[in-house]
């Protein structure tokens, strides 16, 4: 198949021209038109600016596509409005489920007698919008068994009334005492759900995925690649605890089949922000309290020392400035791997931690987009700590290896946000003095590598994916979007809609 694709954008017009899903040229249109083949398809898109295909770094894909089928609680300002929504919720597979609630500017707290009072019968599990807290009803409590004599597990905390009977609300490990009793989703719900969440991703720009999820998923997506239905690139980071079956099965970072290639392994060392759980050095503003360290030293260095002996690489979780510090103690003395070491999030980091990923070689993997719901977070519980805060230029500045991905469901798969975050650091439709350390915003190319070529780069997938080069595979996108991108407006991409989607060398989708 042989295509090619223009736009005009940038000052001169220019094209791709790829045979048989590879990239043989690219330039100028007026250059290229001539070395078509006779009656060779075309696609043209005269106004679009042409990038490679995004590369989200940090997703939990399957159960982003499961919750689209899932009761919304996005942007419910108040617990009334939230409870409304759960109360036109409809089983699935007899439990009532959502996600995406945020009680920090709520003036009540999340309870079970306010969903006992909207959903009395059938359980309810409501995860959060970080995914690191739970609220859940009366039924989902006795169904898994909670009471007010259950302790608390290791990395968790039931949140409990003055009688000592849990509240419904639960943090961190604690979640999971309830999300076990939850049922799983069926084998072809989960394949369907994949390919509708494979659908909306190339409709998004979004050509390939780094997922951290069980390894029922990774089976899901090997399904669909043996049936020819895969047409997402994925990189897979199973969690810490599935380590002994892979070291078993001769499993090691960077190799897989065409589509899939082995990660490295997922383990947490603190929780989130929005859930105060972030593992911090200092108490949190006005308390007492910082945090929540999930894993120990001893465990957690054990863990990535055993993976990297038997050459797999560590992926850990850690946003507050305490768990970054023992992400980096842990990571830098380990060996080189297939695939590079990274660490997840690094939100809030001590100055004197600054440049020690990048001198380790370790991959950062960073969400802007939870910088636009982060800031006054931030403001309110870190206070001038902020300043080491998606600290994205100082960080690229000292030789960090800076990926950008959404953390879908936690944010939307939708890069534009995210790309907006990087380039302006401020609220949507704020004024653009509004930035939040505007020092630390980046210019429009570098957040775009941070998105295309850098995670492909991380995934082991370069030169073949990331980049629009003669040789790669046909993975890109047409932008419909403001020229003034360029120049520096963030908010040019922000409202850019997506033309054409290619992935390697096949048209998954037409705006």
């Amino acid at each position: 198949m042989v295509g090619r694709a223009v736009f005009g954008a940038a000052p001169t017009s220019t094209a791709v021209l790829w045979m048989d899903g590879i990239i043989a040229a690219v330039g100028a249109g007026k250059d290229l038109a001539g070395r078509l083949p006779t009656g060779a398809p075309v696609v043209e898109v005269p106004t679009a600016l042409i990038t490679p295909g995004f590369v989200d770094a940090h997703t939990h894909f399957a159960q982003w596509a499961l919750k689209r089928r899932q009761v919304d609680l996005t942007g419910a300002g108040t617990r009334e409005e939230a409870v409304r929504r759960v109360a036109g919720g409809h089983p699935s597979q007899g439990w009532v489920l959502g996600q995406g609630w945020d009680a920090n500017d709520w003036s009540e707290p999340p309870t079970r007698a306010a969903l006992d009072a909207v959903q009395p019968a059938a359980p309810v599990f409501l995860d959060s919008l970080d995914v690191h807290a739970a609220w859940v009803n009366s039924t989902a409590l006795s169904r898994a068994g909670l009471s007010s004599e259950t302790p608390d597990p290791p990395g968790g905390r039931i949140v409990r009334d003055a009688a000592g009977d849990p509240t419904g609300l639960l943090l961190e490990r604690a979640v999971d005492l309830v999300r076990r009793a939850v049922p799983e989703a069926p084998s072809d719900l989960l394949e369907e759900a994949l390919l509708l969440g494979q659908q909306e991703a190339h409709r998004l720009g979004v050509t390939g995925i780094h997922d951290m999820e069980e390894l029922r998923v990774l089976e899901a997506f090997r399904r669909l690649e043996a049936t020819d239905r895969l047409a997402l690139r994925v990189l897979f980071h199973p969690p810490v605890a599935e380590l002994a079956g892979l070291i078993a099965r001769g499993v090691r970072s960077g190799t897989g089949s065409a589509w899939i290639t082995h990660g490295g392994v997922k383990l947490f060392l603190d929780g989130s922000l929005g859930s105060q759980t972030a593992w911090m050095l200092e108490p949190y503003e006005g308390s007492r309290d910082r945090g929540m360290p999930l894993t120990s030293r001893e465990d957690a260095a054990g863990a990535v020392r055993l993976a990297a002996e038997q050459g797999i690489s560590a992926t850990v979780h850690a946003i507050g400035d305490a768990a970054v510090r023992r992400a980096l103690d842990i990571l830098e003395p380990l060996p080189r791997v297939g695939l590079p070491h990274r660490i997840e999030h690094f939100q809030c980091v001590h100055p004197d931690d600054l440049d020690r990923a990048g001198r380790a070689g370790l991959v950062l993997s960073m969400q802007p987009a939870h910088l636009l719901v982060d800031i006054p977070l931030a403001e309110r519980h870190w206070g001038r700590r902020g300043r080491g805060a998606y600290a994205f230029r100082t960080l690229a500045a000292r030789g960090s290896r800076l990926v950008f991905g959404s953390d879908a469901p936690v944010a939307p798969l939708d890069p534009r946000p995210g790309v907006f975050a990087a380039m302006e650091r401020r609220a949507p439709g704020s004024r653009g003095d509004a930035a939040w350390y505007a020092s630390e915003r980046l210019p429009f190319d570098a957040v775009v590598r941070a998105c295309t070529e850098a995670p492909a780069a991380a995934a082991g997938w370069t030169p073949r994916i990331g980049a629009l080069r003669p040789g790669a595979a046909a993975d890109l996108v047409a932008w419909e979007v403001d020229p003034a991108v360029h120049a520096g407006a963030g908010d040019g991409f922000l409202h850019a809609r997506v033309l054409l989607t290619v992935v390697n060398g096949a048209i998954v989708f037409q705006g």
